[in-house]
């Protein structure tokens, strides 16, 4: 590198120490920086077909992701490690030169670009505060309109967006609807209530419903009354950056944790469900502010130790598996854990069409669920990432994880179990902690 001028490694650093800031600011904020990765856009997207549109002159900040190298540049092209120096530099040393280097090419989705070749020369670039620069654009066609202040999870939500209003064809029906949600996956649970909702009213009417008749009724008798008494006790105002349909979902899964206590539908009404969210929301804000983040709203918590006891005596798990080592270090972890062993009967009495003993489902979610991903978990050695976490913590994250995998791949066993731990690996070497102390090594480094 001694041949490259000096200017070069001024600039590169420049880059390096506001990569630095930007990656600490992610990591302070909890906003991502990352690129976006192009497969997993198009996957998501389902997109095949493509259009080679020739030479362009395209945006430089509409430039969000990368086929390949997504993973070694910050969001606006910093170079996140030393280890593309000499690269970076030698591209860099070329614009000195007033040559000019060759046009790059990128895949086109919406009103956004993907590099497929030249990702260097896009970090340049911006590094220059250039606006434009030529690329040959190969365009993928999408109904989905994506901008560039897009990240994963936008975009899992535009295209569930579009999928529930072509299904449910709601913006026919009640054009002035206000169903919008900030959480990926609440579509589709919404889809199912809507399905039930058909089911009971064509049972209690004795007649069938059209799939839009069945919408227009959960819409106006289940969603707006809902809705309208969010609206009458101004809850929203608590939570900045959500909607009504965000709270109307956490509403629906409140009213199920409590009628479970009661062991009985149709037994909580909607006021009361609504005094105890707002109980909760003025004894707890800081708790509530952090459920919003991870997409449920959640009865008041016991005290770990008081949760762990009612999970043993539910569950009779120290009995049926002496030894079991089943232990969480998070609040909820254990309910969670109990409404997995209450699916997992589910799943087996529905499959068999007969009742089977609890004490026999627990044994059987241990022995054929729970059991194998931690024997996973263990045999990876994934706890040296989580300093203070159980093995039952890492289950509980697989589980969610592989849950939101195949949201993305929209179908239940379609996600393998290394596919999960796999992601579990990469999560661990980059969570908060691991990731500031690389951070700061890289910062001291340059």
């Amino acid at each position: 590198m001694d041949s490259l001028p000096q200017e070069t490694g001024m600039e590169f650093n420049t880059a390096r120490r506001k990569a630095f800031q930007e990656e600490m600011l992610s990591f302070i904020t909890g906003r991502s920086t990352d690129l976006l990765p192009f497969e997993e856009v198009r996957q998501t997207l389902r997109l095949q077909d493509s259009t080679y549109k020739g030479l362009q002159e395209i945006e430089l900040d509409k430039i969000v992701g990368s086929v390949g190298r997504y993973r070694d540049f910050t969001r606006t092209f910093l170079p996140k490690s030393d280890r593309s120096e000499e690269r970076w530099r030698r591209v860099d040393a070329i614009t000195h030169d007033l040559v000019g280097f060759p046009p790059i090419e990128v895949y086109k989705i919406g009103d956004v670009y993907f590099v497929r070749d030249g990702n260097h020369r896009v970090s340049v670039a911006r590094a220059h505060d250039a606006e434009t620069i030529e690329a040959y654009v190969i365009e993928y066609k999408t109904s989905v309109p994506i901008d560039n202040t897009d990240e994963l999870d936008d975009i899992l939500l535009k295209v569930g967006r579009a999928k529930f209003l072509a299904e449910t064809q709601l913006d026919k029906t009640r054009s002035d609807h206000n169903v919008e949600f900030t959480e990926p996956g609440r579509y589709r649970f919404v889809q199912k209530h809507i399905t039930f909702h058909k089911y009971l009213k064509e049972t209690e009417c004795g007649c069938e419903l059209t799939d839009e008749e069945a919408v227009a009724s959960w819409y106006d008798n289940v969603y707006i009354p809902v809705v309208k008494l969010i609206r009458e006790r101004d809850i929203l105002k608590d939570f900045p950056g959500r909607t009504e349909a965000d709270l109307y979902a956490w509403f629906v899964l409140h009213r199920a944790a409590l009628e479970e206590e009661t062991r009985e539908l149709g037994t909580v009404d909607d006021e009361t469900v609504i005094d105890e969210l707002e109980k909760e929301r003025k004894a707890n804000p800081i708790r509530w502010f952090i459920s919003l983040f991870t997409g449920k709203l959640e009865l008041p918590d016991l005290p770990l130790l008081e949760e762990r006891a009612v999970f043993l005596e539910e569950t009779r798990l120290d009995e049926i598996r002496p030894g079991h080592e089943v232990e969480f270090t998070e609040l909820g972890a254990y309910r969670l854990a109990k409404e997995h062993i209450d699916v997992h009967k589910y799943l087996w009495e529905t499959e068999t069409k007969t009742q089977v003993a609890y004490e026999e489902v627990v044994a059987s979610w241990y022995d054929s669920v729970y059991l194998p991903i931690v024997q996973l978990i263990q045999r990876r050695d994934l706890l040296r990432y989580f300093p203070g976490h159980t093995a039952g913590d890492l289950y509980i994250w697989f589980v969610s994880r592989r849950a939101m995998l195949e949201e993305r791949h929209d179908g239940l066993g379609e996600v393998s179990d290394a596919e999960v731990i796999e992601d579990l690996e990469t999560a661990g070497r980059s969570t908060p902690m691991t990731r500031l102390a690389r951070l700061l090594r890289q910062q001291l480094d340059l």
